[in-house]
C-alpha cells in the first residue's frame, strides 16, 4: 500500500495523489517525510556536537 502511494506521488506529484487517494493519505505522507527528515537533522546533529 504504502509502495502504491510512493509510485502516485512520484509519477503524478502531491495534486494527483490527494485526487486520487484523498486528504488524509496526503497528510499521512507529508508527515511521514516531516518526521523522517527531522529525525535526520537530529542525529547529524547529535553528531556534530558529540565531535565538538
Amino acid at each position: 500500500m504504502f509502495k502504491r502511494y510512493r509510485q502516485i506521488l512520484k509519477e503524478e506529484g502531491w495534486k494527483g495523489l490527494i485526487r486520487k487517494e484523498g486528504w488524509k493519505v496526503g497528510a499521512l505522507l507529508f508527515t511521514f517525510f516531516l518526521v523522517k527528515g527531522l529525525v535526520w537533522l537530529a542525529i547529524f546533529y547529535g553528531l556534530f556536537e558529540a565531535f565538538s
